[in-house]
């Protein structure tokens, strides 16, 4: 397998098992009352702030549920990996402030709040820094 394919598998597994976990870790009846997780993650390419396809579907379905839940706000933290940061200090804050623009282009009229402080989710690490390049969606009220 070349590197670009594993990293993909790699990263598509850690989609899947994050949104199986999250989805599932909400309950039958979360504090919104449905069963749509509140909480959702997607992942950026390294050295990059594009969203790809797919996390800009995730960015849709957090706006869908946040309108669905009539919840006033979306928390969004971003964040770079290690060697990330070391090369381009401002590489996390450039990725909140895409995920935020496309919050706003879907046309959720909530508040948008980015925590620069957020911890990242700790997760077992896959061999390489896929989880690190993240960012954290979460309805609130």
């Amino acid at each position: 397998m070349t590197n670009v394919f594993s990293s993909k598998v790699i990263r598509l597994a850690g989609t899947a098992v994050l949104a199986s976990i999250l989805a599932t870790s909400v309950g039958a009846a979360d504090r919104f009352g449905s069963a749509e997780p509140k909480t959702m993650v997607l992942f950026f390419d390294s050295e990059s702030a594009a969203l790809s396809p797919e996390a800009k579907s995730i960015v849709l379905s957090a706006v869908d549920a946040a309108e669905r839940a009539h919840a006033g706000q979306i928390e969004l933290a971003a964040h770079s990996s290690f060697d990330e940061s070391v090369h381009d200090a401002a590489l996390a804050a450039r990725r909140a402030e895409a995920v935020k623009e496309l919050i706003v282009e879907y046309g959720f009229r909530g508040y948008v709040f980015v925590d620069e402080e957020a911890p990242a989710i700790p997760l077992v690490r896959a061999g390489d820094e896929t989880f690190d390049r993240s960012a954290i969606l979460r309805l609130a009220q």
